[in-house]
């Protein structure tokens, strides 16, 4: 198996999680991010959009008030000592902290290794600052027919072009889910679009 079908194969491992995430959170994970701030081991932060700002978030450009804390952890390498808090005034929290945290260990432990994987394929610099994993799905579609379009989709990364010191924190590099038709019988040309009921990224910062 070759160094890119492991690393797409990584990806669709952390898309599957971050689904999961998402579903087992309910109502609470109809938006989902996940920031992982890289330096010597790593701190995470988990973030989401409440339930009842849903409608607000979607029909605002700007909505601080929308965004509701999940969690925060950290992991230091020198003593092998890994820490989650998580917020527990999020019902789900407190309902499946176990398996919540559990999948956020292993979502974080995909994450590094997704970005292990690109870095020594795709980038030469190794000053990188933080990776946004975000995840969102149909709030009117059952969980099913997301499912599904997961696994009609595939992964696609590209480089994103540097827009110059003076803006800090840049993306260089990403990965998103698409899915893709032929535009008519007698043409070999393929339209790509987002899946319908589902959107997954993964962006590495500068």
């Amino acid at each position: 198996m070759g160094n890119e079908e492991i690393l797409f194969k990584t990806l669709d491992k952390l898309l599957m999680r971050m689904y999961k995430y998402s579903t087992t959170l309910g109502p609470w994970g109809v938006y989902v991010w996940i920031i992982i701030y890289l330096g010597y081991g790593y701190s995470a932060r988990g973030f989401v959009v409440k339930p009842n700002k849903i409608d607000e978030f979607e029909h605002q450009n700007v909505c601080n008030s929308c965004y509701e804390d999940i969690y925060v952890s950290e992991y230091d390498p020198t003593i092998d000592s890994y820490n989650v808090y998580i917020n527990k005034s999020v019902e789900p929290m407190k309902k499946n902290s176990k398996k919540i945290k559990e999948l956020i260990r292993n979502i974080e432990i995909l994450g590094i290794d997704t970005y292990d994987k690109v870095r020594n394929r795709y980038l030469d610099s190794k000053n990188h600052s933080k990776l946004l994993i975000y995840f969102k799905r149909d709030k009117k579609a059952n969980n099913e027919i997301i499912y599904k379009e997961i696994g009609r989709s595939f992964i696609f990364g590209q480089y994103i072009p540097d827009r110059g010191s003076k803006y800090g924190e840049q993306p260089v590099f990403g990965f998103i889910s698409l899915k893709g038709s032929k535009t008519n019988i007698y043409s070999r040309k393929i339209e790509l679009n987002f899946p319908k009921y589902f959107r997954f990224n993964f962006t590495i910062y500068r």
